[in-house]
């Protein structure tokens, strides 16, 4: 009976803390202009998010959201900025455009596009890495590669997203950090992945190379 509670209050506390997440996740977001805030406040929750699922749930929320929303400012703005327009171009393409061939040619592009959006902001999170023209294809590669993944990650966020829109006040509350939790969670697991896979190979050439 103690455990089932401690567990009920772990859960309890992640939710509040959740709710706290995307209160400075939609402050910061309108802090910068909401264009300009955009990437920094959904990296910097993405971030904390990060580390929750690391085991470290203990961190200073607010403290370690502002460090990365104002270290990483300029290069998680610029991404921010560059998705949001090639977003709004795809989509006012698509309600425009009356050519068949290329409205499939303009769904296939959008999908390559949820893709990389989806990974652009955990691998920025995740890896440590100097070229942006790296994360991009990496984004949509590490998509590809782990399309079950994928798949399961965009089912659920849809699903998140039709609860919202049946209910919008939840947007104040969960909008951001539950789909940002879902967003990291799948990531991550395909990162885990990828670097096992990476860690076997290297381990098998060092073992030939003897």
């Amino acid at each position: 009976m103690g455990k089932m509670a401690e567990h009920v209050n772990q859960i309890c506390i992640r939710i509040l803390q959740l709710v706290y997440l995307n209160v400075l996740w939609i402050v910061f977001t309108i802090a910068g202009l909401i264009l300009f805030g955009f990437g920094p406040a959904t990296f910097a929750m993405l971030t904390v998010i990060r580390q929750w699922i690391r085991g470290n749930t203990d961190i200073p929320v607010f403290s370690t959201f502002w460090n990365n929303y104002k270290t990483n400012f300029k290069e998680t703005s610029l991404i921010g900025i560059a998705y949001v327009v090639v977003g709004i171009i795809l989509y006012t393409d698509l309600l425009y455009v009356q050519s068949i061939l290329l409205r499939i040619l303009l769904i296939m592009v959008s999908i390559c596009y949820l893709v990389s959006f989806c990974y652009i902001f955990p691998i920025v999170a995740h890896y440590d890495w100097n070229s942006m023209l790296l994360k991009i294809k990496s984004s949509l590669l590490f998509g590809i590669s782990y399309l079950q993944y994928t798949l399961c990650l965009f089912v659920l966020l849809a699903i998140v997203l039709v609860v919202i829109l049946l209910n919008p006040g939840l947007f104040i509350f969960f909008g951001g950090s539950v789909g940002g939790y879902i967003i990291m969670w799948m990531t991550h697991q395909v990162f885990t992945r990828i670097e096992g896979h990476t860690a076997i190979k290297d381990s098998e050439s060092n073992k030939s190379s003897i």
